[in-house]
């Protein structure tokens, strides 16, 4: 009967794992995902001529001011010697391979504390959920986020035994190599060691000292920093973007996410106290993911927020929806502990609300995925055809890798004009308020792309997203619908 058990709890978390590949196939194409995902693509490009020098300094160089991304540069390198054509859909998916790791740290930690197997359904749903799985399908989200994710999971893990302790200390400095957050982890693991008394503190204390040093070689701050406003100001700002952030894991509302983010706060308090009182290796492991997550969540707040003008809808992005999933997991991975809370009923009972909040993120991810897939093929036709792109910047640089760097080809599901069938019509367009900086946006109820001409030519494709009903395009983009006359290209009517 166990061999059977165990053999249906296999089936079940492989299909959900191949669920989460089917994903990826089956919605992205051979395109970025969103304007960062070029960077890949050009050090792909400029890698073959690097000198010893060229690539130590183009590997380790800064992204977005503060970010140093050296292990998504050097997983592109490993890409590199296996492809001499740069494809965003095969490299995000090989990345996404990542994740299969972090499930070997579950289940030794549940054999080890003798937690139902059953659990273990629950904990891989949890890790792919669809709707917290869309940061994944961005090449710069899963070759960032993602593999950040996963070296803490590893880390903590390696933290939460003392026989394995050593290597997780250590590696610990290694994880601003993954991404900036990892600076934000070095106090914590300072803190533990503190708490535990280790006498490698001093020396751990020096090390990350000259981690922190090393980041910041050669860095230039942004000529505006968002965060303004006084000490107490971004005090309390920064608070309370934390607890937006984590809370937003479940919903994306200012109001319940704060409700919500408040609960979670304090069950990461009592997980880490419980810790305290039984030193279970459990509750540490879960501790400082929880711990982390939180840090994370503050640190985009000073970055992204406005502390004057407390502005946190950058807390809601999808881009950060890997650290959500990884947060609700690990809650999760805490209350299955039976040192933690004295429950009334059996803890399997808890897989009810576990798998019911997967099917509901599989239905939520549905309309999104679809969204996605039809932005993707839009973005790859204006690029193709116009050499533009409707949402974020594709200047010159762009443009001359996707077309003349010699590693790039445009995928089959790029929008073929002449099969375009239709007649151009006026349509009127009723603008919609400014949500987004710099974005325009019209009410639509339909589905597809619509195909946009002016002076009789094929001008842009606009995307129409189902969730919104509304087409978006950037302002600095002329755009003039009382000029214009539209094609509708049904969502059927796409390349598959």
């Amino acid at each position: 009967m166990k061999n059977l058990e165990k053999s249906f709890i296999l089936g079940i978390c492989g299909a959900i794992i191949l669920a989460h590949f089917y994903n990826l196939f089956s919605y992205l194409i051979n395109f970025p995902n969103w304007g960062d995902d070029f960077l890949f693509l050009a050090y792909f490009t400029d890698l073959p001529g690097f000198t010893a020098k060229e690539f130590w300094n183009r590997t380790f160089e800064f992204h977005s001011y503060i970010h140093r991304i050296p292990m998504a540069r050097l997983i592109t390198a490993i890409y590199a010697l296996f492809e001499t054509n740069f494809d965003f859909k095969s490299l995000t998916i090989w990345a996404n391979l990542l994740t299969l790791s972090v499930i070997y740290p579950f289940a030794k930690l549940v054999q080890r504390n003798q937690i139902n197997p059953w659990h273990m359904v629950a904990l891989v749903g949890l890790l792919y959920a669809p709707n917290g799985n869309l940061d994944n399908f961005a090449l710069i989200g899963v070759l960032q986020h993602t593999t950040s994710l996963v070296f803490l999971i590893w880390i903590s893990y390696g933290m939460s035994d003392h026989k394995s302790r050593a290597w997780g200390i250590w590696l610990s400095l290694l994880y601003p190599m993954f991404s900036t957050e990892g600076l934000a982890f070095i106090p914590i693991i300072l803190l533990l060691l503190i708490y535990l008394r280790d006498s490698r503190v001093w020396l751990y204390g020096l090390a990350g000292a000259v981690v922190f040093y090393v980041y910041f070689i050669g860095y230039a701050s942004p000529a505006t920093i968002p965060s303004s406003g006084s000490i107490v100001e971004k005090l309390l700002f920064t608070v309370k973007g934390t607890i937006v952030f984590v809370g937003g894991a479940v919903k994306k509302d200012l109001n319940i996410s704060m409700v919500i983010g408040a609960l979670f706060l304090m069950n990461s308090l009592f997980v880490l106290w419980k810790y305290h009182q039984t030193k279970n290796s459990a509750l540490l492991f879960s501790s400082l993911i929880l711990l982390q997550v939180m840090a994370v969540g503050a640190m985009i707040t000073l970055g992204r927020g406005n502390a004057q003008a407390g502005d946190l809808g950058a807390l809601f992005s999808e881009r950060f929806s890997s650290y959500g999933v990884v947060f609700i997991l690990i809650s999760y991975f805490a209350a299955i502990q039976p040192s933690l809370y004295q429950l009334p009923f059996n803890r399997l009972f808890l897989l009810i609300p576990a798998v019911v909040w997967v099917g509901l993120s599989t239905v939520m991810a549905g309309p999104k995925l679809e969204n996605l897939r039809t932005r993707l093929i839009a973005d790859a036709s204006n690029a193709y055809y116009f050499n533009t792109n409707t949402l974020y910047s594709l200047g010159d640089r762009e443009t001359k890798l996707l077309k003349k760097s010699g590693h790039y080809s445009f995928p089959a599901e790029v929008i073929n004009l002449a099969s375009v069938n239709g007649i151009p019509q006026a349509m009127q367009l009723k603008p919609l308020p400014a949500y987004e900086v710099g974005i325009r946006e019209y009410a639509i109820v339909t589905k597809g792309i619509l195909l946009v001409e002016q002076a009789s030519k094929p001008y842009l494709f606009l995307p129409i997203n189902t969730l919104s009903q509304s087409i978006k395009i950037k302002k600095d983009i002329p755009f003039d619908q009382k000029m214009s006359r539209f094609v509708l290209i049904p969502t059927n009517e796409l390349t598959d």
